[in-house]
């Protein structure tokens, strides 16, 4: 879709934690433009809307330079999604969706990675 940006969402179970969302910008620069977020899962639709939010390129995501923003429920929807399901399936010891192609109509999980405990 066009206006689409890639981000990543991943749950890794830390032993003292529990479940632990990075949420950032994804795709083949998710390790070249390292801009991430994290937070303890579950999560509410607000909490993922300020992790987005909290990110060096947040901009991209709110309309940069006059594009239109992404759904910002679908993207918080999907990170909530991800986060609850690791929270609910303590046999998951990860799970990544990387990309998660965010636009102005919505969200599309497009590659999915998870590991078991």
């Amino acid at each position: 879709p066009p206006y689409a940006h890639e981000l990543i969402v991943g749950v890794r179970r830390d032993p003292a934690f529990g479940p632990v969302v990075l949420v950032g910008l994804g795709g083949v620069t998710a390790e070249l433009l390292a801009d991430t977020a994290l937070a303890l899962a579950p999560l509410s639709e607000a909490r993922a809307r300020a992790l987005l939010s909290e990110l060096r390129h947040a901009p991209l995501l709110s309309g940069w330079r006059g594009a239109p923003p992404v759904h910002p429920e679908a993207a918080a929807a999907a990170v909530c999604a991800v986060a609850r399901a690791a929270a609910e399936h303590p046999e998951l010891a990860e799970l990544e969706v990387n990309p998660l192609l965010v636009h102005p109509g919505g969200a599309i999980a497009l590659d999915a990675h998870g590991v078991m405990a």
